[in-house]
């Protein structure tokens, strides 16, 4: 599911409903403007209920990607042979921090989380994986913004822009746009050096 419609960055651009000329490149606009805001903030906002595998930080602290929901079952490979056997209680072994979605530690209130030997991961979680369960609103904004961007710079394929102010000659389009970055400034995950 993207981040916006066909439709709509249609209609922002003034192409009629009708007119399915431009469709494939608006499409493929769409799928980078979508790749792109992924990319900057580092983290999805689609969902997908899927099982993960982690190693924990410590005995007590478990690093996820963003989990959607709190509805999650998480199982334990205690002897690192490849196989969770151990099946977590909510509440008794283990809390999901934070209070709401989207959860990104689990700590172990219990026995602690084991800890790889090998390099193998020992923890794996299944649940519903995303930043929330709808796409916020910033989120599907942006994603119009810029894929309206893309799809027009192939009237600029050097980056400048033939005509905009006669008097002025070619103008030079800018590398980012000020409002995608300041739609998404707050769902950015800082990276970790």
């Amino acid at each position: 599911m993207a981040y916006t419609t066909l439709a709509l960055v249609k209609a922002s651009l003034g192409i009629p409903t009708g007119t399915t000329t431009e469709d494939t490149a608006i499409t493929a606009a769409i799928s980078a403007a979508d790749a792109t805001i992924d990319q900057y903030c580092g983290r999805t906002f689609e969902t997908s209920a899927t099982t993960r595998v982690y190693i924990p930080r410590s005995s007590q602290k478990l690093d996820i990607d963003d989990l959607a929901s709190s509805t999650v079952t998480i199982k334990t490979d205690e002897d690192q042979d490849g196989s969770y056997e151990t099946t977590l209680v909510a509440g008794t072994d283990y809390v999901l921090v934070g209070n709401a979605a989207p959860y990104r530690v689990v700590t172990n209130v219990n026995r602690g989380w084991p800890l790889s030997l090998y390099g193998r991961p020992t923890v794996e979680v299944t649940g519903t994986f995303g930043y929330a369960a709808a796409v916020p609103d910033n989120v599907k904004q942006a994603a119009l913004l810029l894929a309206a961007r893309l799809y027009q710079r192939k009237a600029s394929p050097l980056g400048f822009q033939a005509g905009a102010i006669s008097e002025l000659g070619p103008v030079r389009i800018s590398r980012s746009d000020p409002d995608v970055g300041a739609l998404l400034h707050g769902l950015r995950l800082l990276p970790v050096a």
